[in-house]
Parts: C-alpha cells; structure tokens; sequence
C-alpha cells in the first residue's frame, strides 16, 4: 500500500476551525497522520505555501447520466471536486420503467444529456450497477419525477390516495437499494403536479429514512418567500431533512429580497425545522430550454409535446402564458426576458451555431419572433437543449453566500454544449474571487460550506473533513492564485491554482493536470 506525504502545507480542515501548518500523509484510501516528524513515504509533495483542504462536495450535480460514458468528470475534478449529489430537481436516471425509457430520456435531455448509450437499468440498485468507478464519488438521489411517471404518468392530476402509498414504496425501495435521498422541482412535469399532502407524505418518508429531500422551490421568483415558508412548513411537519436547491431570488422583481431569504431560513433553524441551503456563486442560472413552456405542455408526454407545438391553437394559448405567466407558474422569460435566455446546448451540429446566443438573437437571424425561435429550436432538438439565463442580483448573491448555518456549494453545472461556467469554475471562483479578492468571507468558513457541512446533511462518515482514519479526499490549492478561467463566452476552461486532487488516496489531478484514474465510489 502506497504513502503520499503532503509536506509544509497550511492545513483547512473542513471543521471551519482556524488554519493550521502540518503535513499530511495518505496511506492507502485514507488519512495515515497529519502533524510534525511523520514518517517517510513513497512520494512527498512539497506544499509550501499552499492550502490543504478535504475534497469539495457539490450538493448539486447533473453528471447521472454523462458518468456513465465520461466516468473521470474532468470538469469536476479539476475543480477540486470529490464528492457529487447527482439526481437533483426530480429528474434522476432511476428509476425508470423500461416502457418509460424514451420518453423519460427526451425529456430529461436538456437537463443530463442524451448520449448515444443503452439504458439497462430499472431500478435504482439496477442504475447504480451499470455506474462505472468514476472519477469523483456519487451520493445520487432518486426523483421525484421518477417516482410519479413510474406510478401516475405525465397526468396533470392529484395522485390518489393509493398512487402516494405506491410512491412512497418505491422511495423506500430505492433508499434500500443504494439512493441518499429524494430530490423533486415543482417547475418541471409530472411532479409539478404534486399536492401539498403528496409533497408531505414524501417528506415523511424521507424522514423515516433518515436521508434528505432536495427541493427546487416551486417558485424563485416574486413569490419565492411564500415558496420557501411551504417548505418550511413540510419540514416542521414531517421532521424531514429538507435542503434548498440553488437557492436564489430570479427576476429583477425579486432582486432584494436575498435579506429577506436568509432570514426566513435562520428563523425557521431557530424554531427547530432541519432545513439548509446549496448556492452557486453567479448571476445567472442554467436549466433546460423546455422549462420555457408552461407546465400543463408537459402532461402530454413527449409525442403529444411534438404534436402540441406544431397545432396553431394550442401555440396561440401557450404565447401570452410564456410572456406573462401564470397564477402558479413563473416564467423565465417574462423573469429574464428573451434577450436574456442564452441557448447552451444543442444536439444537432445544424444548430451548434445557436450555443452561446440569446433567443432573442436567434430570432432576428431566424426572422422571427422569440417564442418562434423557441418552438423551432425545440422541434428541431427533439427537446435536447439547455439554456442560461442571466436573472439574479449580485447584491443577494453575496448576501445568501454569508448565510450562518445551513449553508452549502452546489455547481447546478449542465455539461453539454456551450455550458454554464460553473461547470468549470464554482469552487476556484469561490477562493479565488469571493474569498481573495474580495473578502467576502474567511476562507474557513467557505471551505466548511464545501466540505464538512454537506458530509454531515449526506450521514456521509469519514469525508468532509481532515483527521487521522479520515477518507482520502484531499484538495491541496494555491490560496495566492486560484481562480476559475471559464467565462459564459468560453466556459470550457479549467481554473488554475488547483494543484493536486486526491479521491479515497489516488491521485485524479497531479502537478494540475489529470492523471483520469476513477477511484470514486458510489456513497451510500
């Protein structure tokens, strides 16, 4: 069993406790020691000046279905990330019923890529054993929207009383065949269609688990406070771990509000409900160009979506409801507006020109209105596209990122295409721009929120922190130069500063450059 020393470096232990000088020895898949006179091992890194930090886990991942072709995820490693939550916003790979297969596929696509491969799987212990090793380790949810398509379909509808014990069996199950949790996104079909007494039912199961419900909010808009105290609200009443996906305020309507969110959630911890947070730290967000059409498009499934969108009728209906909204549906567009709604991602090399371009600039190229371009766009991926869209303040950026208590790092980073920078660039812009640059934080506290805090809300043991016995997932950055190179113009760039990477005691960035072994693991 190989020994890597880790020599002379600043010591961040993941604790938020005060930095520390030491050295660190990695034996074998663990920490062997970290202080003074340690022994002699097969090979020393000399960390003079730099800062050594257990590996990032990113609580908000969309690598389900691209690890099972790009098992290293060289935009995450690079980034010093160790640790992925996979199965986010409803929308996970299992299960999944084979005679769902296709369908569910097309419509998650914009979201987690479609790659040319065969789905063999069914079951949730069926998906996590087609997963090669990959580069970082998985801790993937089950969704939502799994669930719901498996027991009710795409119907816009209540589900019975029967249907919400059917769906909570297969939670059950799938939390027995390896899941760390359920994730649901009350934006996207089937499981906006959900009740509050089927949200809760859930919630309650998650409870029984002791695992955690991962929530994109049902609104992040105007209405984002009344969105979060409904959470609020199932947290306190199903004792249920309840986590906040990319939690925000979208929209200039709601911009100021970011105050507002933060203390929403303190009082909530305060009153004894388990509720937490993850952010990512940008003024735009990134989803699938499908989550433009209001939610009922959805119900038809995808061959009754490809019909819908070709019928005059149904696009005269479906217009004004994209530029105005509806009573319980935020829409990006009327939020962001077309000029600011950037297509990231397109299946067909006819349309690669889109990536990187505004709706609204696909629509004078295409002489066309923006809703036009949208349905073409659509059409023409078979639904296969993601988008960015620049929404949020950086004044509430900043102010959730200081949050107290609850608060953790998620990329949210959809890896085709023309991508989000995140994909690239979250944690070395953290370090370098919002803790070096500007102070917006102490460098303990932001390595925390990375690393110990999320292990504790996974019941992940023996990661997240550094100590002796300890797995070896260890970052070593330098603290005077780390900074992320992706930009929303060329996202796919690797940051700089990120030296070494090391996943249970293997090396997977050496000397910052990929050695592309896969020594993660599925966490469970």
């Amino acid at each position: 069993m190989s020994t890597t020393t880790i020599s002379g470096g600043t010591i961040v232990d993941g604790t938020g406790a005060p930095r520390r000088r030491a050295d660190l020895v990695i034996d074998g898949e663990r920490i062997g020691q970290i202080g003074f006179d340690v022994p002699r091992s097969d090979r020393v890194i000399d960390a003079t000046g730099k800062i050594v930090c257990p590996g990032f886990i990113d609580m908000h991942s969309h690598s389900g279905i691209l690890a099972l072709v790009e098992p290293e995820l060289l935009p995450k490693v690079h980034q010093g990330i160790t640790t992925e939550v996979p199965g986010v916003d409803g929308l996970a790979a299992a299960p999944i019923r084979r005679e769902h297969h296709a369908q569910w596929r097309a419509h998650i696509s914009g979201l987690d890529g479609n790659p040319p491969i065969e789905w063999r799987w069914q079951t949730f212990g069926e998906y996590l054993g087609q997963l090669p090793r990959t580069g970082p380790n998985l801790a993937p949810l089950t969704g939502h929207g799994n669930l719901r398509i498996s027991v009710v379909g795409m119907e816009n509808r209540p589900a019975s009383a029967d249907e919400i014990r059917r769906m909570c069996d297969l939670f059950r199950r799938s939390v027995e065949e390896g899941a760390s949790g359920l994730s649901t996104g009350l934006v996207y079909a089937p499981h906006a269609y959900a009740t509050y007494h089927e949200l809760l039912a859930l919630a309650r199961v998650v409870g029984e688990t002791d695992t955690i419900f991962a929530v994109h909010m049902r609104f992040e808009g105007a209405r984002v406070i009344e969105s979060l105290r409904e959470w609020v609200r199932i947290g306190g009443e199903s004792g249920a771990s309840i986590h906040i996906s990319h939690f925000k305020a979208m929209g200039k309507m709601s911009w100021g509000l970011g105050k507002a969110l933060r203390d929403e959630v303190g009082a909530a911890r305060a009153n004894g409900v388990d509720i937490t947070v993850d952010q990512y730290p940008y003024t735009a967000g990134s989803t699938m160009l499908g989550a433009c059409l209001p939610p009922w498009a959805h119900a038809l499934g995808i061959e009754g979506l490809r019909r819908a969108l070709k019928d005059s009728a149904v696009l005269a209906r479906m217009e004004p409801e994209i530029a105005q909204g509806l009573p319980n549906w935020e829409s990006y567009a009327q939020h962001a507006g077309w000029e600011n709604v950037v297509v990231s991602s397109v299946e067909s090399s006819g349309n690669e020109w889109c990536a990187g371009r505004s709706l609204a600039d696909i629509a004078r190229e295409w002489q066309c209105t923006s809703f036009q371009a949208l349905i073409r766009l659509l059409l023409e991926e078979d639904f296969a596209v993601g988008m960015i869209i620049h929404m949020m303040d950086q004044g509430d950026v900043d102010t959730l990122l200081t949050m107290e208590g609850g608060h953790m790092i998620g990329t949210d980073g959809l890896l085709g295409g023309k991508p989000h920078p995140r994909v690239y660039g979250t944690y070395p812009r953290l370090l370098g721009w919002y803790v070096r640059e500007r102070g917006l934080l102490p460098l303990e506290v932001l390595i925390h929120k990375a690393t110990g805090l999320p292990a504790s809300r996974l019941r992940i043991t023996d990661r997240g922190v550094l100590r002796a016995g300890a797995y070896a997932d260890v970052v070593v950055f330098a603290p005077a130069t780390v900074a992320d190179r992706a930009t929303f113009e060329d996202p796919r760039q690797f940051p700089v500063g990120i030296e070494h990477v090391f996943v249970n005691g293997q090396a997977v960035i050496s000397d910052g450059r990929p050695t592309r072994a896969t020594p993660g693991r599925v966490l469970n």
